[in-house]
């Protein structure tokens, strides 16, 4: 259990350092343990989504290995429509910075806000 988890951590560690350029943050909230991994089959989806501001995470990541991209797309739309923070989704088939899993990511509308506007991001869509 140890080796799969160091492992698991090892993939995470290296993938934030990949997007430093999109996602400045991301590394050093990882090394703080800012970024909670919750592995849900889907069944306590809302109280983990419920208990998100009431952690001292500044991300949740969601990972679904067997989700589509259809299917994380219709979620991520569904969710941000329900819960007051942002929800994101990657799927490595999307290549670019996308994960090497699927997931959905939820993070706090407001700081995701400030942190994009300090690295001068601007959303396409």
């Amino acid at each position: 259990m140890v080796k799969v988890n160091a492992i698991k951590e090892d993939k995470w560690a290296r993938y934030f350092d990949s997007i430093k350029q999109v996602c400045p943050w991301s590394g050093k909230a990882h090394k703080m343990s800012k970024i909670l991994f919750v592995e849900t089959n889907g069944n306590c989806l809302n109280t983990w989504a419920k208990l998100f501001h009431h952690t001292k995470h500044e991300a949740y990541v969601y990972t679904w290995p067997d989700a589509s991209v259809e299917w994380l797309q219709t979620m991520c739309d569904g969710l941000n429509d329900i819960y007051d923070t942002t929800w994101l989704w990657s799927h490595p088939l999307e290549g670019g910075d996308s994960t090497h899993i699927p997931v959905l990511i939820q993070q706090d509308a407001t700081q995701l806000a400030e942190l994009r506007e300090k690295i001068g991001y601007v959303d396409e869509n």
